[in-house]
């Protein structure tokens, strides 16, 4: 009788620790689910504040953009900055700004930038022009095939280098270029290639403006 209240006393601590063992094995995938229903929207959130803060944040690099519209070639001899529609469709380009960059914050100075006019549209694969050097200095804009051409009151320096922000009508930086320091001499430019390509790197190139870059 006592080795039967034995075994019956063993049966029901292995039902027992059966029944909490499934439990747990449920409890965890109930757990599993909401972790990773929690990780992805953590994911995401966190994948979404990186980009806010890139964009607000542009590295300086030759490459940086999130936008269709790029900065596509720069001279520093002539001072002016070529943006173009890499895109296939037409974009809304008014009220957007090229700036330098703020010796002292690193950051775009707005005071002097160049704004384009209100209701500007950029065709896909149409260029636009920047001429800086000052908006009284009645300097012309170059000869080619871009849209428009509009005067900024920055300059850009050879010695010293640059870094242009192209900035979107709702203030946020979609783009931006660095040029190095002594980059390029005499009529020789700073530009993309390929030409238009977001994935192009910035190197030496004949001056085009208005029309696809051409390699030194």
């Amino acid at each position: 009788m006592r080795r039967l209240l034995v075994v019956l006393a063993l049966a029901s601590i292995a039902v027992y620790a059966c029944t909490e063992s499934t439990d747990g094995a449920s409890s965890s995938n109930g757990s599993s689910g909401s972790s990773g229903s929690s990780g992805s929207s953590g994911s995401s959130g966190s994948a979404g504040s990186s980009g806010a803060s890139d964009d607000a944040n542009p590295p300086d690099a030759s490459t940086s953009s999130s936008s269709a519209v790029l900065i596509n070639e720069i001279s520093n001899d002539d001072e002016w900055i070529e943006i173009v529609n890499s895109g296939s469709t037409p974009v809304d380009v008014g009220g957007w700004k090229v700036a330098d960059r703020d010796k002292d914050t690193g950051e775009p100075k707005l005071d002097e930038a160049a704004t384009i006019p209100a209701g500007t549209t950029l065709a896909a694969k149409a260029y636009g022009l920047i001429r800086g050097g000052g908006l009284d200095a009645g300097k012309k804009c170059p000869e080619g095939g871009q849209a428009f051409c509009i005067h900024a009151e920055f300059g850009i320096s050879n010695s010293n280098g640059e870094t242009i922000f192209l900035i979107a009508a709702n203030g946020e930086v979609v783009g931006a270029a660095e040029y190095p320091p002594n980059a390029a001499d005499g009529e020789d430019t700073w530009g993309r290639i390929p030409s238009g390509d977001p994935d192009g790197a910035f190197q030496l190139n004949k001056a085009t403006p208005g029309a696809e870059n051409e390699a030194k």
